[in-house]
């Protein structure tokens, strides 16, 4: 009986450390995904010029923001998320100010998105 006690305590215990863990997956895919979004929303505004690849390349995220939305529903603090996504907007923000946000990065996100694809390991999170 102390066996079973002890077994349950234990699997109770490790219960929090399994969401949190799990939290901050979910967390990470949405810094993850949240700044191809932005950066592809960028491209769109700055270079005109590649507005109809990086509208297509879009497309691709939609259905990974939309498991994730599901996801995240109830379970993680939207506060949180928000604060994931302002960090990668201020850092996008502050390229674009620098002069860094250049047309080959453009080129660069499309390509991670239409050719190479994203990281299948880190997106297990979400499926």
């Amino acid at each position: 009986m102390k066996k079973w006690c002890l077994a349950g305590l234990l699997l109770t215990s490790m219960l929090p450390v399994q969401a949190a863990d799990q939290d901050y997956k979910l967390v990470t895919v949405a810094g993850y995904l949240n700044f191809y979004l932005l950066n592809l929303n960028a491209c769109q505004d700055f270079h005109p010029s590649v507005r109809k690849d990086a509208y297509a390349a879009e497309s691709t995220l939609y259905p990974w923001l939309d498991k994730l939305d599901a996801k995240t529903k109830g379970s993680i603090d939207s506060g949180m998320l928000n604060s994931v996504v302002q960090k990668r907007r201020d850092a996008l923000n502050a390229q674009i100010k620098e002069g860094d946000f250049t047309i080959d990065h453009c080129h660069a996100v499309i390509k991670l998105l239409t050719a190479d694809g994203l990281d299948k390991t880190l997106l297990k999170a979400i499926e």
